[in-house]
């Protein structure tokens, strides 16, 4: 049996990775590890150890960037998404016919915002949501964090988040 399958049969990996990461000699690691195992454990078995274990811990680094990839871009379809429903909404909303329909649309865009906002880390969850409606009948304060659906709107479109019209 090879001394890099004692590092692996001994449960050595750990500390062989400790030691190194102190910056301790490949003699001196292979003598650590000898005196703690009770196992003969050579230099060029600790080398041949690190080697392989770093192309191992490279493909897991490679592994993860990848995902992490994946996981950005499904979270910026999510937004795509979430920003053509809104835009809809909106549209609905200022295209209405009647009152009723009007601030039921504007009532949804402002919690498709909602949930924008808590998905992009924007505003704090669990703040509550109140629907104002002036006299002329505008939606002007929608939750507690005196943020209106206009100022919200403006703030997307700022941010090249919603379509400007």
């Amino acid at each position: 049996m090879s001394a890099v399958n004692r590092i692996n049969k001994y449960n050595l990996e750990q500390r062989a990775r400790e030691l190194n990461e102190n910056g301790v000699s490949l003699r001196d690691i292979a003598d650590t590890l000898t005196t703690e195992s009770g196992h003969k454990i050579s230099k060029d078995s600790v080398f041949s150890f690190l080697k392989s274990d770093k192309k191992y811990t490279a493909e897991i680094v490679e592994s993860k960037a990848q995902l992490k990839a994946k996981v950005v871009e499904a979270e910026i379809s999510t937004i795509d998404q979430r920003k053509q429903v809104i835009d809809g909404l909106l549209g609905l909303a200022q295209s209405a016919e009647n009152e009723h329909t009007r601030v039921l649309a504007f009532k949804e865009a402002n919690n498709a915002l909602d949930s924008l906002d808590k998905r992009l880390g924007k505003l704090s969850v669990g703040q509550a949501s109140q629907t104002v409606i002036n006299p002329g009948g505008t939606l002007i304060n929608v939750t507690n964090n005196n943020l209106t659906l206009k100022d919200k709107i403006q703030r997307y479109k700022e941010m090249g988040i919603l379509n400007g019209s």
